[in-house]
């Protein structure tokens, strides 16, 4: 189908040997990976660049394409230019469908070309066995009632969300992505979804990757 969009967390940790490089070295990696991306978005619906949060990565990009063979030609050049001055450090493949928590107006592939925000979150997630056996009807409502908390929600009016499904494709049910301009807003609205019906049936909510928007692409 031509709209089914496959999309790739793919995060990199940088090593000893990139963090003792001098500025000139780092300058000029820096400018061939950017040019190594610019040349790579004809493939690609999106390539967005981050400066991770976490301890054990450095460096986060969000890709999507039509084509899930993109994800390997994009890993590997990637490799190819650090040259191990980083290496992968943990990656999550998904698919972007049509869920209820898209908003109307939009194709999928127009929601991933709006205009970036500051940081980025990319959120696994499961669910228990259980919650597959509950009738239809009944997780319909158990999801409404999420979804209102969400959008009802005063912090939420700059946060955007991207529902993936991995199903069969990963160690995660779902990776949940997230644009938002303001950290402290984005986890006052998931606090206040922790006391959703539908918190009973979440499992293995982890890595959680946050990231800080890194265009065009810097090491520091």
């Amino acid at each position: 189908m031509a709209d089914k969009i496959y999309t790739m967390i793919l995060a990199y940790k940088g090593t000893e040997k990139l963090w003792n490089s001098t500025q000139d070295e780092i300058s000029a990696l820096e400018n061939v990976i950017e040019g190594r991306l610019g040349s790579l978005r004809n493939d690609f619906i999106n390539i967005r660049s981050y400066h991770s949060l976490r301890y054990d990565s450095d460096f986060i990009f969000w890709i999507s394409s039509h084509k899930p063979e993109n994800f390997y030609k994009f890993k590997a050049d990637l490799n190819l230019l650090f040259r191990g001055l980083a290496e992968t450090s943990f990656s999550m493949l998904s698919i972007y469908e049509h869920s209820p928590y898209l908003k109307g107006g939009k194709t999928l592939e127009d929601t991933l070309h709006d205009t970036p925000s500051l940081y980025f979150v990319a959120y696994p997630m499961s669910k228990t066995v259980d919650w597959y056996l509950i009738d239809y009807e009944e997780r319909k409502r158990i999801l409404a009632e999420h979804i209102g908390i969400a959008l009802s929600h005063p912090e939420n009016k700059d946060i955007r969300s991207y529902t993936t499904y991995s199903f069969g494709l990963g160690d995660q049910e779902f990776v949940v992505l997230y644009e938002v301009d303001d950290l402290s807003a984005w986890s006052h609205v998931t606090e206040k979804l922790r006391e959703a019906t539908a918190r009973k049936w979440i499992i293995k909510e982890w890595p959680i990757l946050i990231g800080t928007l890194n265009e065009p692409f810097r090491i520091c």
